[in-house]
């Protein structure tokens, strides 16, 4: 019963990241325009997996930086130059996450051009 809740905890916390954030649409539009990409390239295994991953990674990375956007927010909505920095930080990760999927993208499109 308790990983039964946990699981629905889960689920209920990417509805609601999806829902809440408008670059988590994004991040999901870009993840189904990749997919389709793959189909059409006709992607073998490896670089399947090689592009779950950097779907996995960005994703993961969007849904934490909305999860400390969130509680930073809750805490308070005045100026705050550390929760500023922390924003920021976690902002960076996403940058991060987002340029290496681009580049591991990149290098998969471009083999077969």
């Amino acid at each position: 019963m308790k990983l039964f809740r946990s699981f629905a905890n889960a689920f209920r916390g990417i509805r609601e990241f999806v829902s809440l954030g408008a670059n988590a649409k994004i991040q999901v539009v870009a993840a189904i325009a990749i997919l389709s990409f793959g189909f059409a390239l006709g992607f073998d295994a490896v670089e399947w997996m090689a592009v779950a991953i950097c779907i996995g990674f960005v994703l993961s990375a969007e849904a934490m930086n909305t999860a400390i956007e969130e509680l930073a927010n809750e805490v308070t909505e005045e100026r705050r130059e550390r929760i500023r920095r922390v924003k920021d930080i976690a902002a960076g990760a996403v940058l991060i996450a987002s340029i290496t999927a681009l580049a591991v993208f990149v290098l998969l499109v471009s083999k077969r051009l």
